[in-house]
């Protein structure tokens, strides 16, 4: 296909490429993608950045994101302990069977009887709990039956 202004803006200084004159400042406009002096920015509906600023989403956008996957695309071992009565108090994933560290686990507290607090922690890489990860949920019941689970993340 032959190149066209529409396709490739700008004067082409190799193959796909554009180049970027100066704006000599930011243009505040959401989509936009412009050059100040050296650095490339960009703009998007949660402000400027600069293209080459860390790694892409900041931790904080990171914890806003879906992370189901977080719990199932890894390769784990499963442990399920029980009380006495053989109900279960603990749900522990580790890297492999030989528990060599710990990913995450969910504690259960029963108060006579029926769940009463699920307590689910995220370890690091080394096996370590990390700060700001644990989730403790309350759980209130109605007639008995669980009406809400409250959750808390400290």
């Amino acid at each position: 296909m032959p190149r066209t202004s529409q396709r490739f803006p700008g004067r082409a200084i190799e193959e796909d490429s554009i180049l970027f004159e100066d704006r000599g400042a930011a243009t505040g406009q959401v989509g936009s993608v412009y050059r100040v002096g050296n650095t490339l920015y960009g703009h998007d509906g949660g402000g400027e950045f600069d293209l080459r600023s860390g790694s892409g989403i900041s931790e904080s956008q990171h914890e806003d994101l879906d992370s189901l996957v977080h719990n199932i695309a890894e390769d784990a071992f499963l442990e399920v302990t029980r009380d006495g009565s053989g109900k279960v108090t603990d749900v522990i994933i580790w890297t492999d069977s030989n528990k060599t560290t710990k990913i995450r686990e969910t504690n259960i507290t029963r108060t006579s009887g029926k769940v009463s607090q699920i307590v689910k922690k995220q370890y690091d890489g080394t096996g370590a709990l990390i700060a700001g990860q644990t989730l403790t949920g309350t759980v209130a019941r109605s007639s008995g039956k669980v009406a809400s689970i409250t959750w808390v993340q400290t």
